[in-house]
């Protein structure tokens, strides 16, 4: 990994980078009908950049339009239709007229100074083969992935300061730069405890119990699984807890299938002290941190970074999260939030929940903290700002 030192000294004046083309893997429009980080990541800073204009490049969908600006941003979505996915890339195992082409192709329009691709390195690798020109290229890594040496002069951002170790290890020599994940602080925040319980009554749920919160994806490697055994054992310890459980549960044939059956089955034997409310719009999320006593990421692998953590420390609920990647980062013991050192164990589990929740003082103490942490630092203005600092440092 370079370790960068500063510019010497010029004359000459700052050349200021004018567009910028964020463009994103032919997963997930943008912005996202429902959990999708990386898309929901290139719509949230691109709305509050003040200094460029911003073009989002991503796959398009029924419901959206291939053209429109709104929010600040110029949306170009690719549209791959049914018959040629049927045709081409199914049955005859070719891609004449791939994604990577008709991106570039609407770069060509844009003509962007940046073009800045998220979470893609093959995408990355075939755009950097089909652009020419003096534009600057960006490859965004939100999570680990096997990457090819990078071009000269593109640049590697990364979420934590563990996947810049990562790919620090992976890709000797790179230019590797962490821009690190925000949060609408003026959404997820706190509310006072008449508002809290409006919104309990809102959400049909009761007033009376402390609410244990896991969001996110229902799959092995997330670890809801690993809580709600701990929450069987909690429950053996007091009764005034409901589990509630924010992710879509796939039932198919496959690995998470399997996993998504097997929770709702340990869900059953709980009845309702367990609720599952599915998923949740990107839009509503906030509330179900706000009603959370508390909030806990009990992953298995190791996180890139916790977006769910700082979701959560800035809607006012206390987090109990692994030592997992970039969880230590963002969730420090007795200050920010609180570690867990072994999900496996379900009555260690239960024991270090019962604790936190009776430590009323150190619960309030810790939500203060992270909620002034995030603001600090992970405001999505923050982060934009940042991000356009990057900009412009590359465009010089």
């Amino acid at each position: 990994m370079v370790m960068r030192r500063a510019p010497p000294p010029t004359s000459r004046e700052p050349m200021p980078v004018r567009t910028i083309a964020m463009v994103a893997a032919p997963v997930h429009p943008v912005p996202p009908r429902k959990g999708a980080a990386v898309e929901w990541w290139m719509y949230q800073s691109c709305r509050r950049l003040a200094g460029v204009e911003p073009h989002i490049v991503c796959i398009a969908t029924e419901d959206r339009p291939e053209t429109e600006t709104r929010d600040g941003i110029a949306f170009h979505r690719v549209r791959v239709g049914r018959l040629y996915r049927r045709v081409f890339q199914k049955i005859l195992g070719i891609d004449p007229y791939s994604y990577a082409q008709r991106v570039a192709r609407r770069l060509d329009t844009i003509q962007p100074g940046i073009v800045h691709v998220h979470n893609a390195p093959a995408l990355f690798t075939e755009l950097v083969g089909h652009y020419r020109g003096s534009t600057r290229f960006i490859l965004h890594m939100h999570n680990e992935m096997p990457v090819a040496p990078l071009p000269a002069g593109a640049v590697l951002f990364v979420v934590s300061r563990y996947l810049e170790k990562w790919y620090g290890a992976h890709l000797p020599g790179a230019d590797i730069r962490i821009v690190t994940n925000g949060v609408d602080t003026d959404v997820f925040h706190p509310l006072p405890a008449p508002e809290t319980a409006a919104l309990r009554a809102r959400l049909k749920l009761p007033a009376d119990k402390k609410i244990i919160l896991y969001a996110g994806r229902i799959s092995p490697e997330k670890g809801p699984l690993d809580l709600v055994h701990a929450f069987g054992e909690l429950r053996k310890i007091r009764h005034d807890v409901l589990l509630v459980l924010v992710g879509e549960v796939r039932t198919g044939a496959d690995r998470r299938g399997d996993y998504g059956r097997r929770l709702l089955a340990a869900c059953e034997v709980l009845g309702t002290d367990c609720y599952h409310a599915g998923t949740v719009d990107p839009a509503r999320m906030h509330e179900y941190y706000q009603i959370a006593d508390l909030a806990v990421v009990p992953s298995e692998f190791e996180e890139p970074f916790g977006m769910v953590a700082i979701e959560a420390m800035s809607a006012g609920a206390p987090v109990l999260a692994t030592r997992k990647g970039g969880l230590p980062e963002i969730v420090q013991e007795g200050v920010t939030g609180f570690l867990l050192d072994d999900a496996k164990n379900p009555g260690a589990f239960a024991r270090r929940l019962d604790e936190l929740l009776n430590d009323t003082a150190r619960l309030e103490a810790v939500r203060q903290n992270a909620r002034a942490y995030v603001v600090q630092h992970h405001d999505w203005r923050i982060v934009s700002a940042q991000l356009e600092t990057a900009y412009q440092e590359l465009a010089n």
